[in-house]
This record gives structure tokens, sequence and C-alpha cells, in this order.
């Protein structure tokens, strides 16, 4: 028999290491397996900002597709101001449907959701408001009580013309609307149980300094703000006692354009001409202005993407994410340009950055900022509706 010592009893001993490795290995496997499977699941939540597109709308062109509002029901409106209508789009089926405004060539301009859930809207050439019903599209014309040219109403004709150029149109925190009156030099206020209307004068050098490009948006606290952009100036009015606060921005022909309230409680404006953005400080009127173009700014993120368009970054109407960034769009008067680009700005790092729409020369025009995760707007030379999807 051989003998016992055939089969060392350090054999279990050298079993038990390779064992533990074993079980040590399969440990190592599992961390890693599970690791591989929470990192791409963590990388696939954090979307990559850019652009889808939809359309084009229904009508031909030169529609003048520009500012967007969401109904009640989710459907986004688009104003098309040289067509003279608004377009209905549902997201969800990805239908179109299309209203005219009672007047031919009124230039609808700015939308926004009253108090009374109906899309308010402005005539600039008609001198009027427009009150429309988001379901049925019907739309109530009421005119301005001042620099009416031209009424036909008696004639039961539609024509009716004026200089107020009523261009845009937002909510107020005393819960009227607000608008502008560009050949005034004035802001207006409509009472929405009456439908009485009141206007306030800006401080302005000479007159129609509003002209087409006026924006007003609700300002910090109980404000409205409006722009006078050849003026170079910004406005804050009190809804409550109506008091007018000026800002005089620091850039000489700067052509102050888009305004809104950041989510650090100061007002930001885009500088067209400057290709700046500015923030205003409504405690201490400080003005601080952060240059997008050189080498530092969104110069060199232009040509990135692919398109074709005006590489100069050229601000329009802007608004503030949810992801707590400044959006903006990029050529918006200066749309000759036919840029064809989003921009946002971190208020906290001020890194800029840009995302190209999937059509070249699309001129994005008014944007929206009302869903959580995207911005909404329309391209004015594309005739499309685009959607910038950051999250």
């Amino acid at each position: 028999m051989p003998p016992a010592t055939t089969r060392s009893p350090r054999g279990p001993r050298e079993r038990a290491p390779r064992a533990t490795c074993r079980l040590i290995g399969r440990l190592c496997a599992a961390v890693i397996t599970t690791a591989a499977a929470v990192v791409p699941a963590t990388a696939a939540r954090a979307a990559v900002p850019h652009v889808v597109e939809y359309g084009p709308l229904p009508t031909g062109p030169l529609s003048g597709a520009c500012e967007v509002e969401f109904d009640g029901n989710g459907r986004l409106w688009v104003e098309q101001y040289l067509a003279g209508q608004f377009t209905r789009f549902d997201p969800a089926t990805g239908h179109f449907a299309e209203f005219r405004t009672p007047m031919p060539l009124s230039v609808p301009g700015g939308e926004e959701i009253g108090q009374d859930d109906a899309i308010w809207s402005t005539e600039v050439t008609g001198n009027s408001l427009l009150r429309i019903d988001p379901d049925t599209g019907a739309m109530q014309e009421i005119p301005l009580p001042w620099a009416g040219a031209l009424n036909t109403s008696g004639l039961e004709l539609p024509l009716h013309t004026g200089l107020g150029l009523a261009n845009d149109i937002t909510k107020g925190a005393d819960g009227a609307m607000w608008f502008t009156l560009g050949g005034l030099n004035s802001v207006g206020r409509i009472d929405m149980a009456t439908h009485q209307m009141t206007k306030y004068p800006l401080p302005t050098a000479t007159g129609a300094q509003q002209a087409l490009f006026g924006i007003i948006k609700p300002g910090p606290g109980r404000t409205v703000v409006t722009d006078l952009p050849l003026e170079n100036k910004v406005f804050s009015i009190n809804v409550d006692t109506k008091a007018v606060t000026e800002y005089r921005m620091p850039t000489p022909g700067s052509f102050p354009l888009g305004v809104t309230t950041g989510p650090d409680g100061a007002i930001w404006v885009t500088e067209e001409l400057a290709m700046k953005l500015a923030r205003i400080d409504p405690e201490t009127g400080r003005i601080q202005e952060f240059p997008l173009f050189g080498l530092g700014g969104l110069l060199g993120s232009l040509f990135d993407g692919g398109g074709i368009g005006n590489p100069l970054p050229i601000p329009g109407p802007i608004v503030t994410g949810s992801d707590g960034r400044l959006y903006f769009s990029l050529n918006f008067a200066g749309s000759v340009g036919l840029g064809n680009k989003m921009g946002s700005f971190d208020p906290v790092t001020h890194q800029a950055e840009s995302y190209a729409t999937p059509s070249s020369l699309s001129s994005p025009c008014d944007i929206n900022n009302e869903q959580p995760g995207s911005i909404w707007f329309a391209e004015l030379t594309a005739n499309k509706v685009g959607r910038l999807v950051f999250d």
C-alpha cells in the first residue's frame, strides 16, 4: 500500500488560496459587471443637447414663422407674421392647423397665455390686440384706443391701421396683460375684466424707437421689463406703482433686444450688435457684460456641428431653461445673416455653448421655455418648428 504521505497534508492548504482567488475573482467580476451596467445607464440619462425639427409648416416658406407658445392642452401656437396667421401644432400627433387673423397682413406679434387661458397676441399693423380661443381658433380683435390711422369697421371691411406698433405682450403680476407700444414710446396695460387699456410713456430722446423690435417679459418681483434697442436702453416698470427704472447699456449702440429674468433674479439682456449678454442687478443697477464673440466666446464653437450659416454670435430673444442655463437664439433681427444655431450661457460659470439646427440657414426666431428639458422655437427661413433638447 502506498504510504499515506503520497498525498501531502499540505495539499488542502495549497488548494485554499486557489479557492479564495476563485471567490475573489467571482466577486471582482460581479463588481465590474455591476459597474459596467451602472455607468452606461448614468451616461444615458445625461442627454447630449441637440435640435429636433418638425414640419415644414403647411404655408409656403415665406410665412414668417417666429414666436411660439403652448396652450393649456400642450399644443404649440406658431405666429406667422408675413402670412398674417397662426399655426397650431400638436407635438403628439404632428398635426398642423392654420388660422388666419381677421385683418389681412396684420403682422401678428408676440404671444402669451392670458389669465383667462386664451392666447393673447398683437396685430402690429392692425393697431389691435388679439384674443384667440385655443380650441376653436376663433379670434377677437380689441382695437388700441390710440394712434388709429384707419378704421373701416363701419364699412364692414376688415382693414384698420395705426401707429401704436404693439409688438409683444406678456402677463403681469397684477393680473393684467402688458404690451409694447413702439410707435408711442410706451408700454400698454389691458385690464382682463374690463378690457380697458392704459399706456405709460417711457423716457426716450426721439420718437418710435421700439419699432418692430420691442420685447416685454415678466421682470424681477412685481415688474415687467422691456427694451428700446435704438435708444440702447432697458426699462423696468413696477406693475403696482407704475414707476419706471431706466438702464443704459455700457456699450454704445449695443442694440439690447432680448430680456428675461434669470435664475439669479437679475435682468438678463442680449445685445445684438455688440454680440454680448448683459446682467442687470435690479437692486444696485450694476450692469455686467459678457462677450460672445472671440476665442473665449462662441466664435470657435459656432463653426462646429456642420450646417451653413452666419458664424457671428448675434443673440436674439432669451429665456431661462429648466437646467438654470440661459438660452437664446442666434441671428434674430439679423436674420438676413441666415444663422442656424441656438446658444446657451451658464450664469454661474459663464460658459457659452451653441447648437446647430439640422436645416442650414434656418434662422431660429423667438423661443419658449415652458417644457422642462427643452427650448422650443420657430425657424424663420426653414419654415419649421425646432426643439432644442438638453435633458
